[in-house]
């Protein structure tokens, strides 16, 4: 049973989020709006996918994600509403795809499991 952390401050953005990935076969999620909160639901379930929007409360989604994500080579999918807000933060990255809009979920999804078949 696939598990997605979703780390974004937008109730109604993650929800949207939540509905693609349930459509994909994600039948489990985590919503966090702080770093804090993400770092503590990845401890208690470990996510198949992380997914990160513009903003959060507090602290960083990248930094967050980077951290749950570092032994264990989770895809990580950043949705923006501002694409050039995104690739500016998204510069440090090694190598990334997008940036997505939230309908291009399934596109998405696919290219950050690489090959894994992407569930229904």
């Amino acid at each position: 049973m696939p598990h997605a952390l979703i780390i974004d401050e937008n109730i109604a953005i993650s929800r949207a989020i939540q509905h693609y990935l349930g459509g994909l076969g994600f039948a489990s999620f985590d919503i966090t709006w702080t770093e804090q909160q993400a770092l503590d639901a990845a401890a208690r379930r470990r996510p198949d996918i992380i997914v990160i929007g513009d903003d959060i409360e507090w602290g960083s989604a990248i930094r967050a994600a980077r951290r749950i994500s570092l032994d264990d080579s989770i895809p990580v999918l950043m949705v923006s509403g501002n694409p050039a807000r995104a690739s500016e933060r998204l510069e440090m990255a090694s190598s990334y795809e997008g940036p997505f809009r939230v309908n291009q979920i399934e596109e998405a999804v696919g290219i950050a499991l690489e090959g894994r078949p992407v569930l229904h």
